[in-house]
């Protein structure tokens, strides 16, 4: 008799402790279990990283938006983030700051075509101490379609009515003049990197070149072999002048040969004009 009520009151004990742990397994079940786990994960990432950054893509071209966007995990009251741009060259383009709403969120649009070369960017982002910040980088590209420089296509360079080829690494050519003055072709560049320049220029455009300049100074720096000359340029670089012993005159060919017409018209017309004035006998 005595087993028999102990074992039952070890069977009522055993279930007793079955439906207390179940009890207590469903008590402490995780109300937020029917959750995303990727968006758990990224909650617990944002709370544990003092400042994160966002850009909506990796590659921009000229003519974008960069719409910047980021987090804090701990809101410091008045205190602003701080955003920085560093272009390709290392040099500092933009610093901005941006107030931080009551969720930590912060937001902000910069037009790309404010940054003039492309290249890798860097967007730094501090809140505070240089403890608490972040950083992202992207690719800023030219535009699909650039516009062709005066009236030549792409990688062409106009100069009276004659489009002339190119090649050039680290920048690009922004327009040309003739300096009838120097003998000379100047050309305005763009240059985000150091790089090169090459053209082969037609002995109507420019012959006998015998002297380079780089930003208004004598290049070291250049090849010339005949009509065909390299030269290499640093980064900011703004203008590369060609001087020969001879150049296209300022107004072109076809110019040229309009103006010698006119006159010769102004000059027989005139010439009748005055044999229509002599008295006939």
């Amino acid at each position: 008799m005595i087993i028999r009520v102990t074992l039952l009151f070890t069977t009522i004990l055993a279930l007793t402790m079955i439906g207390a742990s179940s009890a207590l397994a469903q008590n402490t079940a995780c109300p937020t279990c029917i959750d995303d786990p990727i968006a758990m994960a990224e909650e617990a990432k944002l709370q544990a990283v003092p400042v994160s950054l966002w850009i909506g893509s990796g590659t921009y071209m000229m003519s974008d938006t960069v719409t910047i966007t980021g987090h804090v995990a701990n809101i410091v009251e008045g205190a602003p983030i701080t955003i920085k741009v560093i272009d390709p060259a290392g040099s500092l383009v933009l610093i901005d700051q941006l107030d931080v709403d009551s969720n930590g969120d912060f937001e902000s649009e910069y037009a790309a075509s404010s940054w003039h070369y492309p290249g890798i960017y860097t967007i730094m982002a501090q809140y505070g101490s240089t403890a608490r910040d972040n950083k992202v980088q992207f690719e800023l590209t030219e535009s699909e379609k650039m516009d062709p420089v005066m009236g030549c296509g792409s990688n062409m360079l106009s100069i009276e009515e004659m489009c002339i080829p190119y090649d050039i690494e680290g920048g690009k050519v922004t327009g040309t003049m003739v300096n009838s003055d120097h003998n000379s072709i100047v050309l305005d560049i763009s240059a985000y990197d150091g790089g090169q320049l090459q053209v082969d220029f037609p002995s109507e455009v420019i012959s006998d070149i015998f002297f380079v300049m780089v930003n208004g100074e004598e290049s070291n720096d250049a090849e010339v072999d005949g009509q065909s000359v390299k030269v290499h340029f640093i980064a900011g670089t703004e203008s590369i002048e060609f001087v020969g012993s001879h150049v296209i005159p300022e107004f072109g060919t076809i110019a040229a040969l309009i103006l010698g017409a006119s006159l010769i018209s102004v000059v027989v017309i005139s010439t009748r004009s005055r044999l229509g004035l002599v008295n006939r006998f």
